[in-house]
């Protein structure tokens, strides 16, 4: 009966994740065999469930033990068949029940799963990997030497980065880096235990930073983030007043912070001018009420007309049925914000505490509607209000939606008609500014290109 639940509570998690975040995955697919997978710790328990929608198999993550005793949480870390690990900050004096932990992880790999560990050992949102512990590169190694060596075991580091991961509709990109073999490490672990366990260690932080945004300052984030938006809004790589999903951002956000890196070091006078410039246009697009990277659209008026005739009939006939979505399920959505005010999370379990509050919540609303149907018009009744209610929910979120982009479309029309030559403007600004962000990146390739090389010690 428990594990049934826990399967139900799993089930209803991964539906709700989906549509919790956008989700996009960048890469190769996660491989079959004994998997070690690594990623880094920026969302709590989201993280986790975030790695097996994408990775198209089963995969058992370390997680730490006070997760286990929570009502929902527990039971989805038991779907998934979890591994308690104990922290000295949680459980004083019994960390060695760890050891069961470890013996746990490897009897899995050895059988052929794949298990999840999060080497920073916290979950964390600084805009770098944290301090990596050792426990994965032990794991790792306990794994092939009880196979002899011969187990073949891989690690796949995975790189999650998230847009907005508190908030309902946010977006995460996962990008699934190049696996590596344990069995490279096998003479040196033979020569010296702790220098093999340091340079594993290395070498997964280093796969981990190849597939995640390391920034020095949130400055930073902001400047790359609006270059990058520019850069692609120029070369017709994103379609303007569309949202674009992470996942193809992501590796140009690597780059463009790789190279700004590189330029603040070598010229940090050229890269206070190309800062400046970029918070300028950015505070001009501000003041036009349009997107980082955006220019506003000619606004020709047999256009302007279709517009709003064609965005007034839509909203028009929707908000019948948009009035009895947010009737049935306005409650229960607001809700969920409830249990953060109360408890006052961590910023990094704030989407956790949100997510398990929805999967209770929900389907206790939906029951009692049901039930109310039943009780006022019969097993009919229960029948339409079972597909009906799910739609009018879907249907109230897509009406919010539309309405929140019609309203940012009047706002930036108005704003342009009042500021005419302020397009051509900031058209010409666009594109001198991608010319540096290009001069910039060739200094930065032939740097790189000339920079010497060094491997690993193994």
């Amino acid at each position: 009966m428990i594990a049934s639940l826990s399967r139900l509570a799993l089930r209803v998690a991964l539906w709700a994740l989906d549509r919790f975040y956008e989700i996009g995955r960048i890469g190769r697919t996660i491989p079959d065999g004994p998997l070690l997978v690594i990623a880094n710790h920026p969302n709590s328990l989201m993280d986790g469930l975030v790695i097996l929608r994408i990775a198209g198999r089963r995969i058992r993550p370390l997680a730490k033990a006070p997760l286990f005793g929570q009502p929902v949480i527990g039971h989805v870390l038991d779907g998934l068949g979890a591994l308690p690990v104990y922290r000295p900050q949680d459980f004083p004096g019994e960390t060695h029940r760890n050891d069961r932990t470890f013996a746990a992880a490897v009897g899995a790999l050895r059988r052929g799963e794949a298990v999840l560990v999060f080497p920073e050992g916290l979950s964390h949102s600084g805009l770098q990997l944290a301090r990596m512990k050792t426990g994965a590169a032990r794991i790792a190694f306990g794994a092939e030497e009880a196979a002899d060596w011969r187990l073949g075991l891989r690690i796949v580091p995975v790189g999650l980065t998230y847009h907005r991961k508190d908030a309902f509709r946010g977006r995460v990109a996962a990008a699934v880096g190049r696996s590596f073999e344990v069995a490279g490490w096998r003479e040196l672990r033979n020569r010296d235990e702790w220098l093999a366990v340091g340079s594993l260690t290395a070498a997964m932080r280093e796969a981990l930073e190849k597939v995640t945004l390391n920034l020095p300052t949130e400055d930073d984030r902001s400047l790359i983030e609006t270059a990058e938006a520019l850069y692609a809004a120029e070369k017709g790589l994103s379609r303007p007043r569309s949202p674009q999903g992470l996942a193809p951002r992501l590796p140009r956000l690597q780059r463009f912070a790789e190279a700004l890196a590189w330029l603040y070091v070598e010229r940090p006078d050229d890269y206070e001018r190309l800062r400046s410039a970029v918070d300028d246009y950015r505070s001009r697009l501000r003041r036009l009420g349009v997107r980082e990277g955006e220019v506003p659209r000619r606004f020709p008026l047999p256009g302007v007309i279709r517009y709003a005739l064609v965005q007034a009939f839509v909203l028009c006939v929707g908000l019948p049925l948009v009035a009895l979505g947010t009737f049935f399920w306005y409650l229960p959505y607001q809700a969920t914000r409830l249990p953060v005010r109360l408890f006052r999370p961590d910023y990094e379990a704030v989407a956790t505490v949100k997510l398990a509050s929805a999967v209770i919540l929900f389907p206790i609303v939906y029951a009692l509607w049901l039930i109310a149907a039943g009780w006022t018009t019969g097993l009919w009744g229960v029948a339409a209000a079972a597909v009906a209610l799910p739609l009018l929910g879907m249907a109230a979120l897509h009406w919010r939606h539309r309405w929140s982009r019609v309203k940012e479309d009047v706002r930036i029309f108005l704003n342009v008609v009042r500021e005419k030559t302020q397009r051509d403007e900031l058209v010409r600004e666009r594109r001198v500014l991608v010319e540096k962000f290009e001069s910039v990146a060739r200094e930065w390739q032939d740097a790189r290109a000339a920079r010497p090389t060094t491997q690993p010690v193994r």
